[in-house]
């Protein structure tokens, strides 16, 4: 996703790794490691759930849930 706020991350390419719990995937793959939360989990109109993570280095990603009818 390329996009611009008009807030920080200004301008950036944000990678999205879907995974099946982000409630666990969020704590054991940043927090763990020494990354933060950024935004999230959020829940979207259509049931899946999103997160912003940042890594060691302050690259952020995405973390979102599959989609509940799939």
């Amino acid at each position: 996703m390329l996009n611009a706020l008009g807030h920080p991350p200004d301008n950036y390419v944000l990678i999205y790794i879907e995974v099946d719990d982000i409630d666990a995937a969020a704590p054991q793959s940043v927090a763990g490691s020494g990354g933060g939360k950024f935004v999230g989990p959020i829940p979207l109109p259509d049931g899946r759930r999103f997160a912003w993570v940042t890594d060691t280095a302050s690259n952020m990603m995405g973390l979102v849930t599959p989609s509940p009818s799939a």
